[in-house]
């Protein structure tokens, strides 16, 4: 059997690079800003072809759908008259260059590995939280708080003269997205029987509330919110509800007391609850809500009208991305819509663009029904937790941003890969003793749970792994 180790390495690079790939991009080498937007990109070619040559390299039903639809893609621009190749190249890369990398992390990485992955964004997420400090409590012109290319101001106005603190990530989507799946693994943490030294995962709690007030973001509030109410949830149905629900409460309660005790705490909430009045408006009761659901959305409540607006080829595939705006008017914007789903539309022009947000809806439903058929038969909530912080990433949001894109292609992967083994015995020790107490009244040994192991024809199941 050939090791999978170089493909793990690979697959933590790829981490590493995408929250570190904005602070590149901001402080280390300014200068090479644009070049950086895709640092990512030789790593995931050298991940392919690690795997092709190790047998790792998913050739099933969605991977061959994914390389059909940018077929036609490429075919489709062609049509529409778009004749900058680097545009297209640059659009074929947003939309599917990174999309099998969900499958071949799943073929190289055991539920272990997931693990320590996450205890690996856990732990980031202390040195996170701290430079969102200073980027709060620091002008907004400083140089802690410059944009992409070292440009002064460049950060996203939040309340009360401080910017949306995005920490490493080189904008605030970022942490939108890195908060709630560091809470995922946080959850996670609590029913875990390998579980990160008690202290440390005290500081680890305390950075990810701490980080929310100091985003100044509804956003990551409203998504990391989310995952604990799917947590909550989770734990009535693996009958956790005695253990692991209480454990926790108490864990954030001495949590909320710490982070209660650091001066930047009050001011953050503060400038937190402004914003959030704010964006309400005088007449608005729903707090800003809405706001923040067609963001998590991507604009899918507009998709009728783009749908019958667009001519049948739209304007060619990456032309609603920045980098198309910068090089054909030499500034950053928007071409086409803002929203992902008119974005994708206007593109490809609606057949094919609905082809492809159909692709990943269906793609996000799939991941979402394994990790609830998981919870069901195997009482494991770590693939919902995952899916539960970034799924609407991969279903609704912009890929053209990279950290979006990253975030939706590696949550999706671990997501996948928590599916496939089961669960030590002992990680559900802490049981509701009910379902004990129900299997005596019964008298029979409770029936087996159904075999989950994934068909050969299913096109998520990856690669087998050798023995």
């Amino acid at each position: 059997m050939k090791s999978d180790t170089p493909l793990k390495l690979l697959i933590w690079l790829y981490l590493l690079l995408l929250i570190f790939e904005g602070a590149l991009r901001k402080w280390a080498m300014p200068g090479y800003s644009d070049q950086l937007l895709v640092v990512r990109d030789p790593v995931v070619l050298l991940i392919y072809l690690v795997a092709i040559a190790r047998g790792r390299f998913p050739f099933n039903g969605w991977v061959i759908t994914a390389a059909i639809l940018a077929g036609a893609s490429l075919l489709g621009s062609f049509m529409a008259g778009q004749s900058n190749l680097l545009i297209t190249a640059y659009g074929l890369r947003t939309d599917f260059l990174h999309l099998p990398l969900i499958w071949v992390m799943a073929a190289a990485l055991t539920r272990h590995d997931v693990e320590n992955l996450g205890k690996g964004v856990l732990l980031l997420a202390i040195p996170m939280t701290l430079v969102m400090v200073a980027q709060f409590n620091s002008p907004i012109s400083s140089f802690i708080n410059c944009g992409v290319g070292g440009e002064e101001g460049g950060q996203i106005y939040g309340a009360l003269g401080r910017i949306r603190s995005p920490g490493f990530f080189a904008f605030i989507t970022g942490p939108q997205l890195f908060i709630p799946l560091a809470a995922a693994f946080f959850c996670h943490q609590m029913v875990s029987p390998r579980r990160l030294w008690f202290p440390l995962l005290i500081a680890c709690g305390v950075a990810i509330v701490v980080a929310i007030p100091v985003s100044i973001s509804r956003t990551v509030a409203v998504a990391t919110f989310f995952v604990f109410a799917v947590y909550i949830l989770a734990c009535l149905r693996t009958g956790q509800l005695k253990g692991g629900v209480v454990r926790t409460g108490w864990v954030v309660v001495i949590i909320l007391v710490a982070a209660s005790f650091l001066p930047v705490f009050d001011t953050a909430r503060e400038a937190f609850f402004s914003r959030w009045e704010e964006a309400k408006g005088p007449s608005d009761e729903s707090v800003g809500l809405g706001m923040i659901l067609a963001r998590l959305f991507g604009g899918s409540d507009s998709l009728v009208y783009f749908a019958t607006t667009t001519n049948l080829f739209g304007s060619g595939i990456g032309m609603g991305s920045n980098v198309a705006a910068r090089l054909t008017t030499g500034n950053m914007g928007f071409l086409l819509a803002e929203s992902e789903w008119a974005r994708c539309i206007q593109e490809l022009g609606p057949p094919l663009g609905l082809a492809f947000l159909f692709y990943r809806v269906i793609l996000t439903l799939k991941l979402a029904k394994d990790s609830l058929l998981r919870l069901l038969h195997s009482r494991d909530s770590l693939p919902l937790l995952i899916i539960s912080s970034i799924g609407s990433a991969i279903a609704f949001g912009q890929w053209s941003p990279p950290t979006i894109l990253g975030f939706a292609v590696l949550g999706g992967g671990l997501c996948l890969a928590a599916c496939q083994d089961q669960p030590e015995e002992d990680e559900y020790e802490d049981g509701d003793e009910s379902d004990e107490e129900e299997e005596e009244a019964q008298g029979d040994d409770p029936a087996p749970p159904p075999d989950l192991t994934p068909s050969p024809d299913d096109p998520l199941n990856p690669a087998d792994k050798e023995v």
